[in-house]
């Protein structure tokens, strides 16, 4: 089982906000998303597996040319214990899409998040933004937001419609031990 246990909510924010505010697009919903993988994983991406499949053969056979500053694999805090593999630069790597989604389903199973530890750094990056806003981060975006999600009990949601314009984002959330299975597998560029 993986535990985040070098990722405190200070350090995810610390990691996250050096990110965010070099990054035009982010916005706060960018930021709650990060936050809520790197504290829950992708769990709530696979509710089982079949719909796991289908939802990454859909997506495969969808996907553009890799971007060339697209990374294929984004810590989502600096212990690396979660991450994002981007599904681009993956496949034009030559992975394959078998060996991605078992990846996943196994990041997804061996993965315990915990709800407590996302509250603790969402409510941190609030803290942050209070003091000052942090490229597209903004108090009164982070206020709105969390008074909606709040109240339907803080769960997952999309990219903002800046970010999906300008990233197409396209990736899985993976355990690095996972994802280094898979890097290790495919062609470097």
């Amino acid at each position: 089982m993986v535990f985040l246990l070098g990722c405190t909510p200070q350090a995810l924010v610390r990691f996250a906000l050096a990110q965010w505010q070099t990054d035009p697009q982010v916005r706060i919903e960018d930021a709650y998303k990060w936050i809520y993988q790197a504290t829950r994983g992708g769990e709530h991406a696979v509710p089982d597996e079949q719909m796991a499949k289908d939802w990454l053969d859909e997506e495969w056979w969808a996907l553009g040319d890799p971007n060339p500053a697209e990374p294929l694999w984004q810590p989502l805090c600096s212990d690396g214990e979660l991450g994002r593999l981007n599904l681009r630069a993956f496949r034009a790597r030559g992975g394959k899409k078998e060996d991605l989604l078992a990846a996943f389903v196994r990041s997804s199973r061996s993965f315990r998040s915990d709800e407590s530890h996302f509250i603790r750094a969402w409510n941190e990056l609030g803290r942050q933004l209070k003091r000052r806003s942090y490229g597209g981060l903004f108090w009164p975006d982070w206020r709105r937001l969390d008074l909606k999600m709040r109240a339907a009990g803080y769960p997952a949601i999309h990219h903002s419609q800046i970010y999906e314009q300008h990233r197409q984002p396209s990736y899985r959330v993976l355990t690095g031990e996972e994802a280094q299975k898979l890097i290790g597998a495919v062609a470097r560029p």
